[in-house]
C-alpha cells in the first residue's frame, strides 16, 4: 500500500481535510504557512470560520454538494495568518463512505497569471536592455552549443548562430587560446576577460573584447555566458593612429634634419653673400672719397645708387638670416618683464623718436614666460613701424598697454593670457591688406617713400606663434593702427599643450 501521508506532508500545494461538519481534520505545512495550523483542536475548528462572512453560506452549500467521485472547484475568500482575506480557488473531492471526508487543495486565484505577467514583464525589460546594449550576449549549454543570444552580429542571421559551437566562431589562430579560456570557465567556474578575433562566414576577421563566465545551477555548471563587443573600428583606428604617429615622428626627424641644414645654409649663404657686398661697399667708398671731385654728376649718381642697392641687399640678407633662425631655433622661455623690454627698445629708438617728434606712452605691463630676445625684436619692429608710417601732418603717438584675460575655450585650465595693444595714430592700413602685411617680403609702399625689406611683420607673427599666441590688426586709414597680441602668461610643457 502506498503511504499517502508522505506526499501530503511534503507537497508544496496547500492541502487540508475536513469532515462532513466542515471541521478541519488535518492540514499540511504549506496550508499552515498561509492559513494557520489546525493540528491542535482540529475537530473543534471549522474551515468555514476562515471564510469571509459574505461567502460563508455559499461555500458551505457548495461543500455539501460535492459527492464522490466528482470533484468541484469552489471560489471563496479565506482569512490568512496575517488577517487579510485572500481570494482562493479550492479544488474539492470527497472520499467514499463511511467517513466522507472532503479533501481540499487551495490555490491563490490569479497566481499563475501573475507569475506569467511578471515573467513577460521581465522578458520585455531584458529584451529592451539587450537591444540597447552595444555588447552582444551569447549563452551556451553545458556542451558549449549556443542556445541563446541577445542579437545576431551584423550580416549574420540568428538561425545561423543558434545550435553552433561557440568555439567554431574563433579565428583559426585563436582556437587554441579560446579552448583554454572555455575550459577555465567550465572546469574552474572563473570569469575571464580577454580580447580575441572572430572569423565571420564571409571570412572577415573582427576584433572582439569579451568576458566569459559560467552559468551555475547550485554547484553545477550548466553552461556559459559570453558578453562581447565588436571593437574592430576602434582597433583599426588605433592602428591607423599608431601609423600616423610613426609617420609624424619620422617627419619630425626629417624636419629637424632639414632645419639644421637650413640653418647651416643660411649661415654660409649670409657669409658668402655679404662678403662681396662688403667689397662693393668698400671699393665704392674709396672711389667716392678718392675721385669725388673728378667724377661727373652722372657717375656720382650711379655710385650713390650702387651703394644704396648694396645696403638694401645687406639689410635683406640680415633680415632673412634672422627669419630663418626664428624658424629653426628651439624655443627657451624665462620670466620676462615686458615693461623693461619696451623701455630698452625706446632707448635704442631715442634718436628716431626725437627726429620724428614722437611720443610713446607705456602703461604697466606684466611679466610673462617668453624669449627675451624675441620679445625685444617684437617691440622694436612694431614701435619702429609706428614711427616709420607716421602722418606728415601729425607727430607720431604710440600707446602700449596690456590686460590679462581668462584662458580661451579649450585651453588648459590655469593658462591665463595677456593681450598686448600697440596703438599708433599713423597712416593706417586698408582692410584688404590686413592679412597680407604679415607675409614675407610684402610691401604696401615703394622703397622711395618708406625704407625696409618687408620682413618685419612676418618676423612679428613668427615670434608670436612660437610663443603659442596670436596677432591681429585693427586699422582705420588716415587715423591709425592697433596691433593686438595675445600671449600666454605661463608657457606650458609640450605634453600639456593642445
Amino acid at each position: 500500500m502506498v503511504d499517502h501521508s508522505l506526499f501530503f506532508a511534503t507537497s508544496r500545494e496547500r492541502l487540508a481535510c475536513i469532515d462532513r461538519e466542515n471541521h478541519l481534520v488535518t492540514v499540511n505545512p504549506a496550508w499552515a504557512e498561509l492559513l494557520g495550523d489546525a493540528s491542535e483542536g482540529a475537530t473543534e475548528s471549522s474551515l468555514l470560520d476562515l471564510v469571509h462572512p459574505e461567502d460563508r453560506e455559499r461555500v458551505a452549500a457548495e461543500f455539501a454538494s460535492v459527492t464522490p467521485p466528482a470533484s468541484k472547484r469552489v471560489e471563496g475568500r479565506l482569512r490568512a495568518r496575517d488577517g487579510i482575506y485572500r481570494s482562493l480557488e479550492l479544488s474539492c473531492i470527497r472520499s467514499h463512505e463511511p467517513a466522507g471526508e472532503l479533501h481540499i487543495a487551495a490555490r491563490e486565484q490569479g497566481r499563475e497569471q501573475a507569475l506569467s505577467a511578471e515573467l513577460a514583464f521581465l522578458k520585455r525589460r531584458f529584451d529592451a536592455m539587450f537591444a540597447a546594449m552595444q555588447d552582444e550576449v551569447y549563452m551556451t549549454d553545458e556542451r558549449g552549443i549556443i542556445d541563446g543570444m541577445s542579437r545576431a552580429p551584423q550580416g549574420v542571421s540568428m538561425e545561423s548562430v543558434i545550435g553552433t559551437m561557440m568555439l567554431d566562431w574563433s579565428a583559426p589562430e585563436e582556437r587554441g587560446a579560446m579552448e583554454a579560456r572555455y575550459s577555465e570557465v567550465r572546469e574552474k567556474g572563473k570569469i575571464v576577460a580577454y580580447e580575441t578575433t572572430a572569423q565571420y562566414p564571409d571570412d572577415s576577421i573582427q576584433y572582439m573584447s569579451s568576458r566569459m563566465g559560467p552559468i551555475l545551477d547550485g554547484d553545477r555548471n550548466v553552461g556559459t555566458v559570453l558578453i562581447t563587443r565588436n571593437v574592430t573600428q576602434e582597433r583599426l583606428s588605433e592602428e591607423a593612429k599608431h601609423r600616423a604617429e610613426q609617420h609624424v615622428r619620422e617627419y619630425m626627424v626629417q624636419l629637424e634634419r632639414s632645419n639644421g641644414e637650413l640653418e647651416r645654409f643660411a649661415s654660409v649663404a649670409s657669409h658668402d653673400l655679404q662678403e662681396p657686398l662688403r667689397k662693393i661697399q668698400a671699393f665704392s667708398d674709396r672711389l667716392r672719397d678718392r675721385f669725388k671731385t673728378d667724377l661727373p654728376d652722372t657717375a656720382r649718381d650711379y655710385l650713390t645708387r650702387m651703394q644704396d642697392a648694396a645696403k638694401r641687399m645687406q639689410d635683406l640678407i640680415n633680415d632673412l638670416l634672422m627669419f630663418s633662425r626664428l624658424s629653426v631655433k628651439k624655443q627657451t622661455y624665462t620670466p620676462v618683464n615686458l615693461i623693461k623690454i619696451a623701455k630698452s627698445v625706446l632707448s635704442d629708438l631715442e634718436v628716431r623718436l626725437e627726429e620724428a617728434g614722437g611720443t610713446v606712452n607705456i602703461s604697466p605691463l606684466p611679466v610673462i614666460d617668453a624669449d627675451p630676445v624675441h620679445m625685444r625684436q617684437l617691440f622694436q619692429n612694431l614701435i619702429g613701424n609706428a614711427l616709420k608710417f607716421a602722418r606728415v601732418e601729425a607727430p607720431p603717438i604710440v600707446n602700449i598697454s596690456a590686460e590679462v584675460e581668462a584662458p580661451p575655450a579649450g585651453a588648459v585650465a590655469g593658462s591665463a593670457m595677456v593681450r598686448l595693444r600697440i596703438e599708433d595714430n599713423g597712416i593706417g592700413i586698408e582692410p584688404r591688406f590686413h592679412e597680407r602685411i604679415f607675409g614675407i617680403f610684402e610691401r604696401l609702399h615703394g622703397r622711395e617713400k618708406y625704407e625696409g625689406t618687408g620682413i618685419g611683420l612676418a618676423v612679428c607673427r613668427k615670434i608670436v606663434e612660437q610663443h603659442n599666441g596670436s596677432i591681429e590688426i585693427a586699422s582705420v586709414v588716415g587715423e591709425g593702427t592697433t596691433f593686438m597680441i595675445l600671449l600666454p602668461m605661463k608657457q606650458l610643457e609640450r605634453s600639456q599643450q593642445k
